[in-house]
């Protein structure tokens, strides 16, 4: 009898909490980076999917010592020996680009609409892997490329410094304004038919007049477009944004200028050639 009542108490209890039960809604899909094990029931629009992440460090070498890169407060000196003082430094990044061990590469989702116009003058819409990136000396914050799902064991990484492509001669003006490409600066573009300045730098040649008009280095054309490609290990696993972290030393950027005895010609040779040297791989986090 004891046993009886028992058992039925269980049954009472069990019924209960079964009554008061709600099912969970949640995300159950396993390339999500919010993937919910504890969801009874798939909620598709609650999914979050993994990101690629660019992360840029700024650097100057010196014989033994690397140092923080910072602008308009920091000396640095020439090949010669004089010395000289940032302003400014900013570059476009495009054509992002991880590579697999068998040597195909992994796709950024998101497009971007573009606006051209064809050889007729017509304006036609055209759609690109959307992977641009504006970079800043100094500024490290994390630059969001875009959705990436796939997994992969990787072997090399690419991107060209400059705006390759159809983008280049893009409308610009119909690129909404919070895009890397969107003009909200006359000084990163010159018009329709050059496109975006690709590198934008202004350096002080004399350190001791205070009233120094900077030179202004505006870099552009497809003659000047850099591609960086970097060695790379490392795997991409689903479920997880990938942050690759990509060091930029000044100092091999700048090699072998001449501030006093250059022409502004001369600079921005210089600085194209020296270009693809200045970045090195630090290091790829999972997050």
């Amino acid at each position: 009898m004891r046993t009886n009542k028992f058992t039925a108490f269980l049954v009472l209890v069990i019924a209960l909490w079964s009554g008061c039960y709600e099912p969970q809604d949640g995300c159950l899909d396993l390339e999500a980076v919010n993937y919910n094990f504890e969801a009874d029931n798939n909620a598709p629009e609650e999914c979050q999917y993994p990101e690629l992440r660019i992360q840029f460090t700024h650097q100057y070498s010196t014989a033994d010592t690397l140092y923080n890169f910072r602008l308009r407060d920091s000396v640095y000196l020439d090949a010669a020996g004089n010395p000289f003082t940032v302003n400014a430094f900013t570059f476009f990044i495009s054509d992002f680009e991880l590579q697999r061990t068998d040597g195909t590469y992994l796709n950024i989702e998101e497009e971007l609409d573009l606006y051209l116009f064809n050889t007729n003058g017509d304006i036609i819409l055209q759609s690109v892997p959307d992977n641009f990136g504006l970079v800043t000396a100094g500024n490290s914050n994390v630059i969001g490329l875009g959705t990436l799902r796939e997994a992969a064991d990787l072997q090399s990484l690419r991107f060209f410094v400059g705006v390759n492509g159809q983008a280049n001669v893009s409308i610009a003006d119909s690129i909404p304004a919070a895009h890397p490409l969107g003009l909200t600066d006359s000084l990163l573009y010159f018009n329709q038919d050059s496109g975006y300045v690709y590198q934008f730098i202004e350096l002080f040649r004399d350190t001791t007049a205070a009233d120094t008009i900077p030179e202004q280095l505006r870099v552009g054309t497809f003659a000047n477009l850099q591609q960086v490609a970097l060695p790379v290990v490392g795997e991409k696993i689903p479920g997880f944004n990938l942050k690759v972290v990509i060091q930029i030393d000044y100092r091999k950027w700048l090699e072998g200028i001449n501030v006093v005895t250059d022409s502004k010609a001369e600079l921005q040779q210089k600085i194209v050639g020296n270009t693809a040297e200045a970045f090195s791989l630090k290091e790829i986090v999972l997050e």
